[in-house]
């Protein structure tokens, strides 16, 4: 069975790429002065990006020492203040997956979904035109 700990993992670096390819894309696009939602998007997903990727990447770091430290006889519980860190910082990780998410969302949203590159062709069954 694959815990809520691989799940956070593999959900935060798939939004991060996602985040990091709508964020290359939209640095090319000149919006109004009065946009200014998108703006505070745009503004707001770089360190959410990071922020993501960083606690990702403890999460990453700390379920594979966690894995490793499970056959030692530590104890009971040092095997429960192990997983309380681990439930805390994939609680973290996943909050700030989200806050990447919504940013990214809210910036293509601001832009009427015109960021380009592989946005556009995985977005083409949406269009109307």
């Amino acid at each position: 069975m694959v815990s809520h700990v691989t799940l956070t993992i593999l959900f935060g670096y798939a939004a991060v790429f996602w985040c990091l390819d709508a964020l290359s894309e939209a640095a090319k696009i000149k919006t109004p002065r009065s946009a200014f939602v998108p703006r505070l998007a745009a503004g707001a997903l770089l360190p959410a990006v990071l922020t993501t990727f960083g606690l990702t990447s403890l999460l990453l770091f700390a379920h594979v020492r966690a894995l490793g430290g499970a056959n030692a006889a530590t104890g009971a519980a040092a095997a429960a203040r192990r997983r309380r860190f681990l439930d805390r910082l994939a609680n973290a990780a996943l909050a700030a997956t989200a806050a990447a998410l919504l940013a990214g969302a809210v910036l293509w949203l601001g832009t009427d979904g015109d960021l380009g590159g592989a946005d556009i062709i995985g977005w083409l069954w949406l269009s109307t035109e």
